[in-house]
């Protein structure tokens, strides 16, 4: 019943996706009826609004983690150690950290770290040799005000397709995330998110341009960087025909970031897709397979170790047919077609994974999510919605300080 669910269901969204982009670019032979869209908000984001949307990224950031770390220690004592530890050493940050102080190995025990895209690392290199070394609290610095940036980016984006409280929402939805506490230490999320979402507020506005640089950016920070181009390509489509001019460097920002990053790896070890090499073997075990096999796989995973289930499995298993359903739900009411059409290719890259571990990180860069909640027409239901965020942004922080296997 799983495999088939998740089949079903991706398939749907899929081939939905598909109409809504024909009926969005009027390419059907017979108009499609659209349900009463929000319509355009082009109203420019005031700096005073830009400046508490990244002041509250933080402060949301801040207050959630203190407030774990405070319900796992029972006050505050060893606070700076105890953030700096979970921060800097767990999961994949001292893998960056080795990078941005001895780069990529071309063999030995360290090699499998071509895995990791270069570009977030090659900034903690830039900003720790400026910093004495100090590449730890450089990267944590980075990710928090990338994650603040992106937090504007979203409420700029959001308001040029939503009324004011459902762009607030959408910006809101962001910061409450229930695995946004990654953006607090050292990886990729918050850098990630920023140049996505730049990527998407410059298609917007047909900066075809600055949007290619930015996707090439983004493709060399994370695999799903790619997925800008399916975006960048009905932003272009969707443009009047003397507005396409020079679309085409936005088209292919992603496939040149994409492929720097494999002449990285053949100038290294000697193999355009080394990485893929050393995905597949221990300790990541990653390759791809169809999405209703790994979902079969996380549940069975889920009963294996059910001490893991509810950190891991369970939430991926839930975010999955959530996510599919939020996607739908903003392709059909057409707010933001080409964040909608990123967002799901997004979706699918990440799900693609066999032996998914970090399936509510990943969603975190799953920009279409939050437009969702802002596109929801109730304040009331959106309320709700957030305050249940909320929630789990807090329960899930205090498990990450417990030191469970969030990652």
């Amino acid at each position: 019943m799983l495999f088939w669910a998740g089949s079903a269901s991706i398939v749907l969204c899929v081939a939905l996706m598909a109409l809504c982009a024909l009926r969005d670019l009027g390419w059907l032979p017979a108009p499609l009826p659209r349900p009463r869209a929000p319509g355009a908000h082009a109203a420019p984001l005031a700096a005073r609004e830009a400046v508490f949307w990244f002041l509250a990224a933080l402060a949301s950031q801040w207050a959630v983690v203190l407030a774990a770390y405070c319900i796992v220690h029972g006050g505050w004592a060893g606070l700076g150690e105890g953030l700096w530890q979970r921060f800097t050493t767990a999961g994949d940050s001292p893998h960056y950290l080795y990078l941005a102080q001895n780069g990529y190995q071309r063999s030995g025990e360290q090699s499998n770290l071509i895995v990791f895209y270069p570009l977030y690392p090659l900034l903690l290199r830039l900003l720790g040799a400026l910093a004495g070394g100090r590449y730890a609290l450089c990267g944590m610095v980075l990710s928090q005000l990338c994650f603040g940036g992106a937090a504007v980016c979203l409420r700029a984006l959001a308001g040029r397709r939503l009324p004011a409280g459902g762009a607030r929402c959408a910006a809101a939805a962001l910061l409450l995330y229930p695995f946004a506490f990654f953006a607090f230490g050292v990886y990729t999320e918050g850098l990630f998110l920023l140049l996505s979402l730049g990527v998407l507020y410059l298609l917007e506005t047909r900066r075809w341009g600055a949007a290619g640089v930015a996707a090439a950016l983004a493709a060399l920070c994370r695999t799903q960087g790619l997925a800008l181009l399916f975006a960048a390509l009905f932003a272009v489509l969707a443009a009047p025909r003397r507005e396409r001019r020079g679309g085409w460097a936005a088209v292919l920002g992603g496939p040149a970031g994409y492929g720097a990053y494999l002449c990285l790896n053949w100038a290294v070890q000697g193999d355009f897709f080394r990485y893929l090499y050393h995905q597949s073997v221990a300790p990541w075990y990653q390759h791809a397979q169809w999405f209703g096999a790994n979902l079969v796989q996380q549940f069975g995973m889920a009963q294996d170790y059910p001490g893991l289930a509810r950190f891991i499995y369970i939430p991926q298993l839930v975010l999955y047919f959530v996510g599919l359903a939020a996607l739908a739900f903003l392709l059909w009411r057409g707010t933001a077609p080409a964040a909608g059409i990123y967002a799901l290719a997004y979706f699918g890259m990440s799900y693609l994974s066999s032996w998914l571990i970090s399936g509510g990180r990943y969603l975190f860069g799953c920009v279409g999510l939050f437009l969702a909640l802002g596109s929801v027409r109730r304040p009331a239901l959106r309320a709700a919605l957030l305050a249940g965020e909320g929630a789990l942004f807090l329960l899930y922080a205090v498990y990450y300080m417990q030191g469970q296997a969030i990652m």
